[in-house]
Parts: structure tokens; sequence; C-alpha cells
């Protein structure tokens, strides 16, 4: 690929945009919650009603940070040092499940694993940590009570599959194009890029991604070459 190639530049082209969104939407929602912020403290001179309408602008807030996350992550995918630290995949789905936990604690869902301690791959440790974070956030999205992730040699290279039991998603829609329909209607709906940052991050460092939906499973299928 060269310089002058249309992709090269409309890729480019989308990274920045997501950043200016990002940067704008995140000052947007500072304000809002100061906003609110100064609201909470007198919401019983408000009226009826205040209360729920407070609640729903946190609820709006929370969504609108996910978007500004998202699209912060989009716009990093592609810039992460070569050289920069590697840490096992147990470690990194440890990481992601740590960051979500709220989330996971309010839906139930159950995050397991097996064969990933000491597994290296050729993503650094933040790459493998956003990758599980995504996927996480995806499988959420659909609704998924179960979720499990799993490791193996595969010729010179590595395996790893994630597994959940939410809903696939839906027929005619490709899940890696970025800002497309999340996967579901769960408790985690974002920008609708969870699936094509996992991509981006994966292809940057020689690997590829699949989705496919089969009795009720849906499985992401991230193949990696072995470390030097």
């Amino acid at each position: 690929m060269t310089t002058d190639d249309p992709a090269l530049h409309a890729q480019g082209g989308l990274e920045a945009y997501a950043a200016l969104a990002a940067h704008q939407l995140g000052e947007a929602v500072a304000l809002i919650r100061g906003a609110a912020s100064v609201l909470e403290g007198s919401h019983e001179r408000l009226g009826p009603g205040a209360e729920d309408a407070l609640r729903a602008m946190s609820a709006g807030t929370e969504r609108a940070q996910r978007f500004v996350d998202d699209l912060l992550d989009l716009a990093r995918a592609t810039h992460e040092p070569a050289d920069a630290e590697r840490g096992d995949l147990a470690a990194a789905l440890d990481a992601a499940r740590a960051e979500l936990e709220p989330t996971l604690h309010r839906s139930g869902a159950r995050v397991t694993h097996r064969d990933l301690d000491g597994v290296l791959t050729p993503l650094t440790r933040d790459e493998a940590t956003r990758v599980f974070v995504h996927l996480l956030r995806s499988a959420l999205a659909s609704g998924a009570q179960r979720v499990h992730a799993a490791a193996e040699r595969e010729g010179d290279g590595l395996l790893l599959e994630i597994a959940d039991d939410g809903a696939a998603p839906r027929p005619g829609l490709d899940p890696f194009e970025p800002f497309g329909r999340p996967r579901g209607r769960g408790p985690l709906i974002g920008a609708g890029v969870s699936l094509p940052i996992c991509r981006t991050l994966v292809e940057r460092r020689g690997g590829s991604v699949t989705l496919s939906a089969t009795d009720g499973a849906v499985v992401v299928a991230i193949r990696l070459p072995a470390v030097a």
C-alpha cells in the first residue's frame, strides 16, 4: 500500500475525525455532568420528577462517555509503539474485567478462561487489554451472560477464541464495520466500534479476526503469529 492509496487516506481521516469528535463530545459531557452536579444539590426545590430527570441525565452522560471512550480507542488503535511491553493474556483479561467490573456486576455476566496463563502474543500489554475490553463490551451489549476465552497453539501461531451466549450480529451487517449497529441491545451499548478496534489492533500485529455464530454461541477467533 502506498501513501497515495485512497484506503489509507480514508483510514487516517477516520482516526482524525474520531479524535476530534471525542474531544468535542468529552467537553459536552463534562459540562452536562457539572450542571447535573449543581442540580443534585437542589433537586428538592425543583419539584416532582426532579430525581427521575437527574437519573435520566446521569444515564445519558454515562452512555455519552462510552461513546467518547470508544472514539478515543479508535483514534489510538494504530499508534501503540511496536516495542511496548507485552503481558500475558490472562493478565490482560484480568485487567479488562477490572475495568468493566461495575457493568459485569450489574449484568450478572460470568467471564471465564482456559489456558491463557503465561501466553504471550505480538500484542502489547495495553493492546491485549483493549482487545479483551472491547470483546467483553461487544458481548455485554448483546446481552451475554457467559463469556469464555481459550487459547491454543495452531501451527506456528496462536489461536485465541472468545465465545459468548449473547445475540448474534444482525443478518446482512458486517460486525467489523466502524459505527455499524452493535450486537443486541444489552447494558453496554457504545459507538459500534468495539469489533473494528479489535480488528485494527490484531491486524497491525500480523493477525486476523473472524466472527461466527452457531447454536446459540458467538465465537470471535483471533489468530496471531508466534512471538519472536
